[in-house]
């Protein structure tokens, strides 16, 4: 008997000391990052250089050396990024950030450069392409830091139950900033990754739904009251959308094998920005069918091996930090597909990695570097019945707390 409890006690202190390096009290470094997620964002921004020079060839070489800059930089930027250890955003950076991005997004409603209607750029980038990480860096440091407080409580709180009312007004100031640029598609995608993280964190069902319907309404009148959204609404119900028309046109005429790089006729102005808005389109018409699934298989990918680095992720936070990251830039791509192929509304959005640009390159790259940072902080092995290997359960919370 006393042997049992002489035995009891080992186990139960490993037991322990196996818990708090599930909650990242004891995070251990890897040998390596994901050399998968590397080499696909790598892929992913050489495929754009090659689009980019074959629909702006005829130009000159302007956008190509412009390419070439941002996409150095933008490398730059991940091998920056997967050497800062991603814990120091999860404190006071956090706030750092948030606040100097409201500032920013401040700045450019009142002195920044206007282009046609909108309002979007302060000096040489846009600030929302940096507001839609910051908001996710936010959300996730919030959530892991309120969720290791519970579980250090003796008390055991329970106010991760309550309705999220700070993050919700802090994704509602960022978002209501981005509707007067204006800016809808960018803050619609920012919202509902933002609904996501919260899902993922644990809140309840029922206040999922609440905070779900005050967006859907939001949106709703956005679309109503700006005259842009709403017009480009229309046209979409109509099916008399320009841009889309010419846009199945192309993909359509590349047929499975396409026409060949540099043979496409689209970019002899039938399609407006076809190196950005539209750039799908371009491979659909020069890499066919073929090309297009291969992009598509890369994102899937880019999309698996994200949301793995989070579920073996050592803490809450490096948990929602990966997932959230890997599903905003999953969704950018959604909806870009969705335009190119006439499913969704045309909202302006760049292909993550491949669309011509600075600001949304830099950032995607940086933000993939944040995930190869946590990729190197896993555990070396996954308990099945870890909530961390149930992420489609929601990890913070008990499933009988979910209502």
């Amino acid at each position: 008997m006393n042997s049992n409890r002489i035995m009891s006690k080992p186990a139960l202190s490993a037991r322990n000391f196996a818990d708090k390096i599930s909650e990242g009290n004891t995070p251990q470094q890897s040998s390596s990052l994901d050399v998968v997620i590397l080499i696909t964002a790598t892929i992913l921004s050489m495929i754009g250089l090659i689009m980019v020079y074959s629909v702006t060839l005829h130009t000159g070489f302007a956008y190509l050396n412009g390419q070439i800059l941002r996409i150095c930089i933008g490398l730059c930027a991940m091998v920056i990024a997967s050497i800062i250890p991603y814990k120091y955003y999860r404190g006071r950076v956090k706030d750092i950030l948030l606040i100097g991005t409201i500032i920013l997004l401040i700045l450019t409603l009142t002195i920044g450069r206007k282009v046609a209607i909108a309002r979007r750029w302060a000096l040489f980038f846009q600030p929302a392409e940096i507001a839609k990480y910051t908001v996710i860096v936010w959300l996730c440091g919030y959530f892991a830091n309120l969720r290791e407080k519970q579980s250090s409580s003796v008390t055991k709180s329970k106010k991760l139950n309550n309705f999220p009312f700070l993050p919700l007004f802090v994704v509602g100031i960022i978002v209501m900033l981005l509707l007067l640029q204006p800016a809808v598609g960018t803050s619609a995608i920012l919202a509902l990754s933002t609904l996501l993280i919260f899902y993922i964190s644990g809140v309840k069902l029922k206040y999922l739904f609440l905070i779900a319907a005050i967006g859907i309404t939001i949106f709703s009148l956005s679309i109503v009251t700006i005259p842009y959204a709403k017009k480009r609404f229309n046209e979409f119900r109509n099916g008399t959308t320009y841009q889309q028309m010419q846009s199945k046109i192309a993909i359509g005429s590349g047929g499975v094998l396409g026409k060949g790089l540099g043979e496409g006729k689209q970019k002899f102005n039938f399609l407006p920005k076809l190196h950005t808005d539209f750039i799908f389109s371009a491979i659909g018409e020069e890499f066919g069918f073929i090309g297009s699934c291969v992009v598509l298989i890369l994102f899937f990918i880019l999309l698996s091996r994200g949301l793995k680095v989070g579920i073996e992720s050592n803490n809450d936070f490096g948990l929602l930090l990966a997932s959230g990251i890997t599903i905003l830039v999953f969704e950018y791509f959604l909806v870009h597909l969705g335009v190119a192929l006439s499913i969704l509304p045309t909202t302006g959005q760049p292909l993550p990695f491949i669309s011509y640009g600075g600001s949304a390159l830099v950032t995607n790259l940086y933000a993939i570097g944040i995930i190869l940072n946590i990729s190197k902080f896993r555990r070396s092995k996954i308990d099945k019945n870890s909530n961390y290997n149930r992420w489609y359960r929601r990890a913070y919370f008990p499933r009988s707390r979910s209502w």
